[in-house]
């Protein structure tokens, strides 16, 4: 396992169970959820409520440009786009009051200055006592799909306001004006 896996990998203990085993099972769990946090497509980031990133998996290294070397310990506010701070700010607050923000989408920054669009769920983490202590990021590239879409309504848009006739033909070999 990656040092990254490794960073990002936290004690899991089988719910309701006691035993002679339980180190052991904790440090398979540990082990089990760092090798999912680093074979997941998605990138995962994890940061402290200051914002500063304390873990940083392969899909992260990908999507941004950063090595997890080059990039734990810097504030994740190297990532946003000057007119895009507050954001952060705002999330870190509604993570420090235990909220979690679903189906973020926005912009970053990556390593070689491309903005790149993403959607994103933060979510708190929390010590075993239940206090929050820093945030779990899950970001998906989606500037492929807006692209997409915005290609889409453009040629749609062609056709609206074309003169020409506009025909297509149906599975079943009709054709439709």
């Amino acid at each position: 396992m990656s040092d990254t896996a490794k960073a990002t990998s936290g004690a899991v203990a089988p719910a309701g169970r006691e035993s002679s085993t339980q180190p052991v099972e904790m440090e398979q769990g540990s082990l089990w959820l760092g090798a999912l946090v680093e074979s997941s497509a998605d990138a995962i980031v994890s940061k402290d409520l200051d914002g500063v990133i304390l873990s940083w998996n392969s899909s992260a290294e990908k999507l941004f440009g950063y090595s997890a070397e080059e990039i734990v310990g810097t504030p994740f506010a190297v990532l946003i786009p000057p007119d895009r701070q507050l954001e952060e700010l705002e999330i870190l607050e509604r993570v420090r009051r235990g909220e979690r923000v679903e189906a973020f989408e926005t912009v970053r920054l990556c390593k070689d200055g491309r903005q790149v669009e993403i959607v994103a769920t933060i979510f708190p983490v929390k010590d075993e006592a239940g206090r929050v202590i820093g945030a779990s990021k899950i970001a998906r590239d989606i500037t492929g799909r807006k692209q997409l879409g915005a290609t889409q309504g453009l040629l749609a848009g062609v056709v609206r306001e074309s003169n020409d006739a506009n025909a297509s033909n149906m599975l079943d070999g009709i054709t439709t004006a």
